[in-house]
């Protein structure tokens, strides 16, 4: 069993790098949408020349940037959870939580796997295409969500393992 937990963390320490790499993607997905809104504003109020671009643009990228940074952001341990409850929990009993937050986790990164993944490619298949006056086709920004999901669940897992392992080593 200990054998287990090693390869596991092995992998964990490849999903650390993963998941650091995704957020920065994710930052950089905010200086593009900073530099969209930017534009905006000085052709928009300086030279009365808006785009029919940019906010459409960054619509599309704010849903890359959210769930690219999920599994970075989980690993830092910096997704809300309701502290003065949570922390009222000491030893056994904590990891317990923990097992249990990350069993909803996985839950539901699985659920926005699998619908995510059914939505961008149906899209794909179909050629779907915005409503708005630029008419971005719709896969690449709906491909995020199972991308960004499939990088949670696989963060939580990594999770789940370690505080199983946690919870075992400490009956002994």
């Amino acid at each position: 069993m200990r054998g287990i937990f090693k390869v596991l963390k092995k992998l964990k320490g490849k999903l650390d790098w993963l998941s650091r790499h995704f957020g920065w993607i994710a930052g950089g997905l905010t200086m593009v949408m900073m530099v969209a809104v930017m534009r905006e504003v000085v052709g928009r109020y300086f030279f009365n020349a808006p785009s029919d671009w940019s906010l459409e643009l960054c619509g599309y990228l704010l849903v890359g940037l959210a769930y690219l940074a999920a599994a970075d952001t989980e690993m830092a341990e910096g997704h809300i959870r309701i502290d003065f409850l949570y922390e009222r929990f000491k030893g056994k009993t904590k990891k317990v939580m923990d097992i249990v937050i990350a069993c909803f986790g996985l839950l539901w990164s699985g659920t926005l796997i699998w619908q995510g993944g059914r939505l961008a490619f149906h899209s794909l298949a179909t050629n779907a295409r915005s409503a708005d006056a630029m008419m971005w086709p719709l896969f690449p920004s709906q491909i995020m969500v199972p991308i960004g999901s499939s990088l949670l669940f696989l963060a939580l897992i990594g999770k789940l393992v370690n505080h199983i392992g946690e919870l075992m080593e400490g009956d002994k």
